[in-house]
C-alpha cells in the first residue's frame, strides 16, 4: 500500500506539473481507447497487485494528469466550448483507467480481490460522472488538498490485498 501512497504523491505532483504547461492543452491521446494491460499469467493476488501498480503509475496516469492540467486550463480562460471539451477529454481518461483497473482485477483468482478491484473501478467511474472533485478547482494551489482524497478513496478497497 506503500506504493499506493507514494504513487498518489508523485500523482499529485505531476497533475500540477502538467496544469502548469501551454494555455493551450497539447494534442493528448486518445485515452478512451487504452486497453486494458494484458495479464502476465499469475493470478495470484501479489501478481494482480502488481499489474496495478502498472496501470497506475504508466500511462493512464499520465493521461489522467494531462486531462486535469487541461481542465484547469481552460476553466482560468472562462471559455465555457473549451472547458467542456477538457472535461469531456477528462471523463474519458478516467473512463480508460476505469477499463484497465477492472481488466486487472479481472484475471484474479480470488473472488475478494476481484471484488476489491471492481470497487476501484467504481469509485473511478463515479469521479468521471460529477467530476466533483475538481469542484472549486480553479488553482494549482486548490488541486493537491481536492485531488489527494480522492485518489486515495480511490485505492482504499486495496489497501488489505496490496501491501
Amino acid at each position: 500500500m506503500r506504493r499506493f501512497l507514494t504513487a498518489v504523491l508523485v500523482a499529485t505532483a505531476l497533475l500540477g506539473a502538467s496544469a502548469c504547461g501551454a494555455d493551450e492543452p497539447g494534442p493528448a491521446s486518445s485515452p478512451g481507447t487504452a486497453a486494458a494491460p494484458a495479464p502476465t499469467g499469475s493470478t495470484g493476488a501479489k501478481a494482480v497487485c502488481a499489474e496495478f501498480d502498472k496501470v497506475f503509475n504508466g500511462k493512464a496516469r499520465t493521461d489522467l494528469a494531462t486531462a486535469i492540467g487541461g481542465v484547469l486550463t481552460a476553466r482560468s480562460g472562462k471559455d465555457a466550448a473549451k472547458t467542456q471539451a477538457a472535461e469531456t477529454k477528462l471523463r474519458e481518461a478516467l473512463t480508460a483507467l476505469d477499463t484497465q483497473i477492472a481488466g486487472v482485477g479481472a484475471v484474479a483468482a480470488d473472488p475478494a480481490v476481484k471484488s476489491a478491484f471492481d470497487q476501484v473501478a467504481a469509485n473511478v467511474r463515479q469521479s468521471g460522472v460529477d467530476l466533483a472533485f475538481l469542484e472549486g478547482v480553479s488553482k494549482l494551489s486548490e488541486l493537491e488538498a481536492k485531488l489527494t482524497p480522492v485518489l486515495l478513496s480511490w485505492i482504499m478497497p486495496l489497501a488489505r490485498i496490496c501491501p
